[in-house]
């Protein structure tokens, strides 16, 4: 691990009268994988929104491999590098799962995925985004399926589908936001090896995930947010003994 690829400085957002995100700060290297847990309502979801660029910070700033990105265009901060998945699947149903995962890839090339549908890209993007597309299938256990609907899957599919259009646009930092949610045990458990061997390869993660075991047993290190501030920020053995983390969120089944 090197230098920090993602940095939140003195993030908050409001929204009327409540702070969601309470001037957060907090770095992510290089190839780390970080967990961000909190109770219901932290702000943790709100956070992702606001470095994805799905909405702006109301202060602070948010920066990605040193440049200052708070406030830009979704698709441009998609562009630079960040994707990332939803608490609520958004999977197209109606249109295959290979086309799903092409939405993916389409946009690391500016492209949306109803132009890549339609004839006329021209060959060299549409050749990158079908190449793309495989392989992300191919590495999610999906090829079967390419032909299917995406609404026919089963869930545990469609989350392994939401991943991998995530991964299509071929980002440098992945942001997941609680991916085991409705998985079973089994499917958790091949999920978080996964993650493990995709931040081993080189690519930077933070997972938001209320299932602790695969927090603690997965992350490098682990953030912790209650009512939109930070609370702790180190080691899962750490965060795991923290009696602020213990009484805002782990308790005694931690």
């Amino acid at each position: 691990m090197s230098a920090a690829l993602l940095e939140v400085r003195g993030l908050s957002r409001r929204f009327a009268g409540l702070l969601a995100v309470d001037e957060v700060s907090f770095e992510v290297r290089r190839g780390e994988l970080v967990g961000l847990i909190g109770p219901n309502g932290a702000g943790k979801t709100t956070l992702f929104n606001v470095i994805a660029g799905q909405m702006p910070p109301s202060a602070g700033e948010v920066r990605f491999a040193g440049e200052r990105i708070d406030g830009r265009e979704a698709g441009e901060i998609a562009r630079r590098g960040i994707s990332r998945t939803y608490q609520n699947l958004r999977v197209f149903p109606d249109i295959s799962v290979f086309d799903n995962v092409s939405a993916g890839a389409a946009g690391r090339h500016g492209v949306s995925l109803w132009r890549a549908l339609l004839p006329g890209l021209d060959r060299a993007r549409s050749a990158a985004i079908a190449a793309a597309t495989v392989g992300a299938l191919e590495r999610f256990g999906l090829t079967a399926q390419a032909d299917a609907l995406a609404g026919n899957l089963a869930y545990g599919q469609k989350k392994m589908l939401e991943i991998a259009r995530a991964m299509a646009l071929g980002p440098s930092l992945l942001l997941l936001d609680e991916p085991a949610a409705g998985l079973n045990t089994a499917e958790t458990l091949a999920l978080a090896d996964l993650v493990r061997a995709l931040c081993r390869e080189g690519l930077t993660i933070v997972l938001v995930e209320h299932d602790m075991p695969m927090v603690m047993r997965i992350c490098d290190r682990i953030v912790v947010l209650d009512s939109g501030r930070l609370i702790a920020d180190g080691a899962p053995p750490a965060v795991r003994a923290d009696p602020a983390v213990r009484a805002a969120y782990l308790g005694d089944a931690a």
